[in-house]
């Protein structure tokens, strides 16, 4: 009876006391640990929250086929990888998100902000509306297709090309990231 008992014990342990868990939370948002995209299974490589001065603006996450945890990594790696940004601010206009993308083309992909420009105003285009708490961003980049853009569940557009996807994820993963709180989260530090 005593064994019993002592494999019940362990095994309650090693289930509940596993970080493999199904999901991750901040701040009360829920990310899932693995998600499917175009039949590929995709880890999440980390959580970070983009902070203006002390506002909390939106939680972002990212997942990759094959995680990487170097920030050159993750810009320049050619496989299936999502941000997901979930909004906590009560509202961010469209012209304020068009303004931050241009100046994280600007500071992180300066190169790629002058010789792709169409891409990047067509990308600034999808941006319509304003993003209330709650709303969600998400960016899929999958090889040979492009950037999908997928505003408040609603498919924008695809962007076509690896030079754009570089441009769009060194927004984060660059230099110059909106905060380095929100870089480091992100990449699972």
């Amino acid at each position: 009876m005593q064994f019993l008992s002592n494999v019940v014990i362990i095994f309650c342990f090693v289930l509940f006391s596993t970080n493999s868990g199904w999901a991750r939370e901040l701040k009360g948002v829920t990310f899932p640990e693995t998600i499917t995209i175009s039949e590929t299974n995709c880890k999440l490589v980390g959580l970070g929250i983009r902070k203006k001065l002390i506002i909390n603006v939106y939680i972002g996450a990212l997942y990759m086929a094959q995680p990487a945890k170097n920030a050159r990594d993750v810009i320049s790696a050619n496989q299936i990888k999502r941000i997901a940004m979930h909004f906590l601010y009560k509202e961010v206009s469209y012209e304020q998100l068009v303004e931050a993308w241009n100046e994280g083309f600007e500071k992180n992909a300066e190169n790629a902000f002058k010789t792709i420009r169409d891409k990047i105003n067509t990308f600034n285009s999808f941006f319509t509306e304003s993003v209330k708490k709650g709303d969600t961003v998400v960016l899929t980049y999958v090889p040979e297709q492009g950037t999908e853009v997928v505003i408040k569940n609603k498919v924008k557009g695809i962007i076509e090309g690896q030079a754009f996807m570089e441009a769009v994820f060194s927004i984060w993963f660059g230099p110059h990231p909106p905060s380095k709180g929100l870089k480091k989260g992100m990449l699972g530090e």
